[in-house]
């Protein structure tokens, strides 16, 4: 899959992973687009280097199949090995849901991350206009869960001390007939 990634067998516009052994090819959206922009402004705005905020990076989790999330911060000293990044390094990550009815997101990745250790993971989700905000990692997914309705603000806090200020008004909203 690796070599074809880098050969650009993936058509424009769609983002390929391998996912529990599936392999999911979804389009990107311009809810996504736009989502991930407005959370990538709000790390520049507090001072995060742009070398740490990726979007749609590669990230390495050992023994199961890798990711690549919608948009992670990474540690100061996180290491790059080519075009990824180990978990063990992602601070954060946020993921815009792409389907109302996909359980990706909510299900899977919460298991997985919180596996892995990744402190803060934040599900955008423009079809429910919320943010659900988890923290607190352990084994099989997180011990704090909060949502925060789109056009409230929602702090991001990470172990380094960082703190990002989401101001989710501008958060695009989509029905799930759109």
């Amino acid at each position: 899959m690796d070599d074809l990634l880098e050969r650009g067998a993936v058509p424009e516009g769609y983002k390929v992973e391998i996912f529990d052994g599936e392999v999911l090819m979804t389009p990107r959206s311009p809810e996504q687009f736009w989502t991930v922009s407005e959370v990538q402004a709000a790390a520049r705005a507090v001072g995060i280097s742009r070398e740490r905020v990726l979007g749609d990076v590669l990230v390495r989790f050992p023994g199961e199949n890798d990711a690549a999330p919608d948009l992670a911060i990474v540690a100061d000293a996180a290491g790059r090995h080519k075009n990824s990044y180990d978990c063990i390094d992602v601070l954060l990550v946020v993921e815009v849901v792409s389907r109302a009815d996909d359980d990706k997101d909510y299900v899977r990745n919460v298991a997985k991350y919180g596996r892995f250790g990744i402190e803060c993971y934040v599900i955008a989700d423009p079809f429910k206009r919320t943010c659900t905000v988890m923290s607190e990692s352990h084994a099989t997914g997180y011990s704090k869960v909060r949502e925060v309705a789109y056009g409230e603000t929602v702090t991001l806090s990470l172990t380094t001390g960082e703190r990002v200020i989401v101001d989710t008004s501008e958060f695009p909203v989509r029905s799930a007939e759109a």
